[in-house]
């Protein structure tokens, strides 16, 4: 506990410190250049924050729905985000439904998490495909970024930054592990696959 603590609090005082810098260097001519980058910073620190206290008290609220039509809804709600950061978000459907038994909004969470991570890991493109094997449903997450040389170490500590923020793909593991499922990851041919396996029982 205390080691995550650490880690937290170097977390957050890095873009606090690059808030205080810009502060410093303010003055009429540059207040609206310099005011975009503080405002991205301080809302990385009330993100790590988030993460860190949602995965201190998570549990879930299951209810069955399509992943079909959670997928497209993954892409509405991140369509502003996506457009800015210049990403192409393709989703490949299949023609019947399928439902699964999960907690939604935990689940778009660790979506959002993913997608996020492959942005700052360089990637452009995203796809999202999937299948069912027997009575799972594999997700697969191909991005076209950096790729990882410890690969493993994503998702287990606070301070893995490998793929993105450490806090942020800690609690997605844990949310998808809470859900009795599981993440992987594996570079591929042009970056990395985020790989989630959940049951449809």
């Amino acid at each position: 506990m205390k080691e995550d603590m650490y880690v937290l609090a170097h977390e957050i005082k890095n873009p606090l410190c690059v808030v205080n810098g810009y502060l410093e260097m303010l003055n009429n001519n540059n207040l609206e250049r310099y005011k975009r980058i503080i405002k991205e910073e301080v809302d990385t620190s009330i993100e790590i924050l988030d993460n860190y206290l949602e995965y201190n008290k998570l549990s879930l609220e299951k209810e069955e729905f399509d992943i079909n039509l959670f997928l497209l809804d993954i892409k509405k709600n991140m369509y502003d985000y996506l457009k800015k950061s210049n990403i192409h978000l393709k989703i490949s459907l299949l023609d019947a439904e399928i439902y699964v038994n999960a907690d939604y909004n935990k689940l778009k969470q660790v979506f959002y998490n993913i997608i996020k991570n492959s942005q700052e890991s360089g990637s452009r493109n995203i796809n999202i495909a999937y299948q069912t094997i027997g009575n799972k449903i594999v997700i697969n997450i191909l991005n076209d970024g950096r790729k990882c040389d410890n690969i493993d170490l994503i998702g287990t500590s606070y301070s893995s930054k490998v793929f993105g923020n450490g806090i942020g793909m800690k609690l997605s593991k844990k949310i998808i592990m809470l859900h009795k499922g599981q993440i992987k990851y594996f570079n591929n041919k042009n970056g990395v696959t985020c790989q989630i396996t959940l049951s449809l029982e």
